[in-house]
């Protein structure tokens, strides 16, 4: 369900290929990230940039998601 409404935007166009790819970069965008010193949750600070809200630190990672 969560791709349909993703998808709803695009309409017929771009094809299949680019929606799809487009759906999972999303996906993994909106889910919760981990923090790879704690293993707790991190909040997104800028593009590429995450903090963890237990232990504090920042750390660089993909922008998308945080591993």
């Amino acid at each position: 369900m969560a791709k349909k409404l993703i998808e709803r935007g695009f309409g017929a166009r771009y094809g299949k290929s680019v929606r799809d790819k487009y759906a999972e970069v999303e996906s993994r965008q909106r889910k919760k990230q981990k923090c790879p010193f704690c293993k707790k949750t991190v909040k997104k600070l800028a593009k590429g940039i995450w903090q963890c809200k237990s232990c504090g630190k920042k750390f660089a990672s993909g922008v998308y998601c945080a591993s």
